[in-house]
């Protein structure tokens, strides 16, 4: 049975997570850097991403400068324009001889900044992760979206809506070091073998290389007939696996991904994606830094945090849903007055 997407539209899921936090759409600039008009106690906060050019994190920024304006918090944002573990390592130690009231830091490798961290941290200086954590624990709180259920659920929808019940699948995604992006891949792979009969095709580590991702998809239908579902975890691999499909002419092969840059909107509005599982970075950044804010200013202690993980929403998008109202909060916007 063909699974034309015009024909077969995903069903539209969402996170039961509810927000926990009041957005401030007012006070939020688009540059790199957010100055209030008076710092707490002198100090000033540092936020640290890879990616700094995209709209995921250019969302994450607002969220972050609206609670630092409220809060009367200096916040400086650096980031890099890649996601390599040594161009941020450079930043990160750049940023740390600075001597900040509090750091904000999203990594893609959860084991390669424990050490440098470790002198920040033992000092009792507040460390709060959007979209990140370490792997030591050495941080107040992570604020990101549930990786595993987000990608759990989105794999049970499309089995469901596609009727996918024979077959392979492939998942393409980054290095195990990012553990995120290996819960995705892990919660999307139960979900298929607990649900279906379909065959979880040896993983394709890609990173975020849209090329690399191009050509594990090329190489996966053409060994493989009976390719019948892809499951991209980052933006950059689901560009290269959309490509790779469209290249391959696997038009009949059910492909989400994870994100909603705009780029990969409108490709799901052209067919290149089925569905696109979308977060919520404005809250994750704004969370982040009115839980900073509240420390900095000595209305919360670092040790009275009790959460050590708290989960924003998250919503699948389809073609069906992706101009709902509720949609648009989960489609990604790096210009802060839109947010």
């Amino acid at each position: 049975m063909s699974r034309a997407r015009s024909r077969r539209p995903l069903a539209a899921i969402a996170s039961c997570t509810a927000l926990t936090t009041a957005v401030l759409l007012s006070g939020c600039s688009s540059s790199g850097t957010a100055d209030s008009s008076s710092s707490s106690r002198g100090s000033f906060v540092s936020m640290v991403t890879p990616e700094s050019t995209g709209e995921y994190y250019g969302a994450m920024y607002c969220g972050a400068k609206a609670a630092a304006a409220k809060a009367g918090i200096k916040l400086k944002i650096q980031g890099t324009p890649e996601t390599t573990v040594d161009a941020e390592m450079q930043v990160v130690q750049s940023v740390l001889a600075t001597n900040p009231g509090g750091l904000l830091l999203t990594v893609w490798d959860n084991e390669a900044f424990n050490q440098t961290l470790a002198s920040y941290t033992d000092a009792g200086k507040p460390l709060i992760m959007p979209d990140s954590f370490l792997s030591n624990d050495k941080f107040l709180q992570s604020v990101r979206t549930d990786s595993y259920q987000s990608s759990y659920d989105a794999a049970v929808q499309a089995l469901k809506d596609f009727r996918i019940d024979s077959g392979k699948v492939l998942i393409v995604t980054d290095s195990p070091g990012n553990a995120l992006q290996s819960d995705r891949a892990k919660g999307f792979k139960d979900a298929v073998e607990k649900n279906s009969h379909l065959k979880v095709l040896k993983y394709q580590y890609v990173g975020g290389d849209a090329a690399k991702a191009a050509q594990a998809v090329t190489a996966a239908t053409s060994a493989n007939s009976d390719l019948k579902l892809v499951f991209s975890t980052n933006i950059g691999a689901g560009t290269g696996v959309a490509s790779g499909l469209t290249s391959a002419g696997a038009h009949d092969t059910v492909h989400i991904g994870y994100d909603t840059s705009k780029a990969q909107v409108e490709a799901l509005r052209s067919g290149a994606y089925d569905a696109l599982i979308g977060q919520s970075p404005y809250q994750m950044g704004y969370q982040s830094m009115e839980l900073m804010g509240q420390i900095l200013n000595g209305d919360k202690k670092a040790d009275s945090v009790g959460e050590k993980t708290v989960h924003t929403p998250w919503k699948l998008i389809t073609a069906d849903n992706v101009n709902d109202a509720d949609s648009a909060k989960f489609l990604y916007n790096a210009d802060c007055s839109a947010n």
